[in-house]
């Protein structure tokens, strides 16, 4: 059982793909080392079944597609602030991250792996099956590639070079060693191109909780952002800007709903609470101290009379003392057993802030300039008197400096998006070196989990952390 990450998992795997939206199992009964196109996928419901069973697991367990990454790249930059007594947790705050901690070993590295055996498997599985119909095999392959392209993706932003695992053949994948991070994005970037053939404008489901076309593109975009491929980057935000199909909410208190006219894609949520990330930074109590909070760079970086700061943080008195968090998701637990709120993987502001830094970086200020404030109008609402327009007759420089205060602002707490735009940028050592004891370069990688090390011999750990 420790031949391969794709070995590893296997077992569970027959059971968690054909997890269904109602909670219930398709009877498999094969191997625990393979899936057979036969039964798993000899029909379109159960093929649908066993993609979407993926989705669900996003939802339910803290991961790479939860609220995992974003709580803990806050942690680690200039957002969040921990303040109750778990050791592991602290280690992130402080920059000292272990690689025998559980949330990297467990939440981030297996988990992603574990899910990405199983986008393998029904990659496979579609693949080879002569039952399902032409419509479905299209959209159930480019979800996977879709679903694939998200976990590598941030593997690689958290890690670096990552095993590239692609088949589920364990003597193929057995002792693979990391592959270098420009293979890994070349695959996602190879991925994403299929999806978009692949995939339709029409979502195959009720709300954005599946990926379609505009999913693929807007993933796109943002990994063409982080490689400074800023033609590439315009051209794929533009097609999600330019089609329409999204607009931005104009009440900030909506955005992150499951309706929300703004959502690209959304988790559908499942158990008793709405979103993850809205349990863990809310909490149940109103007299519990929340133990995610705001940083004080954070909470001062807001212009003054920003109504995001309103809207989407909250502060919580007790004992005297103000705890700020954030608030864009805003209940904890799932009243009455209704869900109003999904977990938004993309949205159309960030959008416009990729194709707003892509064009400034080629040059276009002023039409950079100008989806920029498209993000600002919204923000302010009818409240004229803040949050004005930027000039559009400026350097490239300040352009770049409004560009990055508005992606901090719009963006903060979500999807490690702070996090990466440091490090794309090169200012994570002199942002955090005065707020982080003991900060050092090597901090803008997360530690290769030792216990993978072990079962792996072929993997070597990261600068920093020997």
């Amino acid at each position: 059982m420790k031949k391969s990450i794709a070995f590893r998992y296997s077992h569970s795997l027959l059971l968690l793909i054909a997890f269904t939206s109602c909670n219930k199992f398709v009877d498999v009964g094969v191997p625990a080392n393979k899936i057979t196109t036969d039964v798993t996928f000899n029909n379109d419901a159960d093929a649908t079944a066993a993609v979407t069973g993926i989705y669900s697991q996003f939802a339910s367990t803290t991961s790479l597609c939860s609220g995992g990454v974003t709580v803990y790249t806050g942690l680690v930059s200039d957002e969040l602030q921990y303040v109750n007594n778990d050791p592991d947790t602290k280690e992130f705050q402080a920059n000292a991250i272990s690689s025998n901690n559980p949330t990297i070993q467990i939440a981030f590295w297996q988990r992603a792996y574990q899910y990405i055996y199983q986008t393998n498997a029904c990659l496979e599985g579609i693949a080879a099956s002569q039952l399902l119909s032409s419509a479905v095999k299209n959209q159930l392959s480019g979800e996977c590639k879709v679903v694939r392209s998200f976990l590598y993706f941030n593997l690689v932003q958290l890690f670096g070079d990552v095993p590239l695992v692609t088949t589920t053949d364990y003597r193929a994948s057995s002792g693979i060693p990391r592959t270098a991070a420009h293979l890994v994005y070349s695959q996602v970037i190879e991925d994403l191109n299929s999806a978009k053939q692949l995939l339709k404008e029409d979502y195959p489901s009720a709300n954005a909780v599946r990926p379609n076309l505009f999913t693929a593109k807007a993933l796109l975009a943002r990994v063409y952002l982080c490689l400074n491929n800023w033609a590439a980057a315009e051209l794929e935000s533009g097609a999600v800007i330019d089609a329409k199909k999204y607009s931005l909410v104009t009440d900030l208190n909506k955005v992150f709903l499951m309706n929300s006219t703004e959502a690209i894609w959304q988790i559908m949520s499942y158990g008793n609470i709405n979103t993850l990330e809205g349990n863990s930074f809310v909490t149940f109590s109103s007299r519990t101290i929340p133990p995610y909070q705001l940083t004080e760079q954070l909470w001062q970086a807001f212009e003054p009379g920003d109504p995001r700061q309103v809207s989407w943080t909250s502060t919580r008195t007790l004992n005297g003392k103000n705890y700020t968090f954030p608030f864009k998701y805003k209940i904890p637990a799932r009243p009455n057993n209704t869900i109003s709120e999904y977990y938004t993987m993309f949205r159309l502001a960030e959008q416009y802030l990729i194709r707003s830094e892509a064009r400034i970086m080629q040059g276009k200020i002023a039409d950079g300039i100008a989806d920029l404030n498209i993000v600002r109008a919204r923000a302010r609402g009818t409240d004229v008197a803040v949050l004005p327009d930027r000039p559009a007759s400026v350097s490239q420089h300040q352009a770049i400096a409004y560009l990055q205060q508005e992606r901090r602002i719009e963006l903060f707490t979500e999807w490690g998006n702070r996090w990466y735009d440091l490090k794309r940028a090169k200012l994570a050592t002199i942002t955090l070196k005065p707020l982080k004891i003991g900060w050092q370069d090597t901090d803008t990688l997360f530690p290769i989990p030792s216990g993978e090390i072990i079962l792996n011999p072929h993997l070597t750990q990261n600068n920093g952390y020997n």
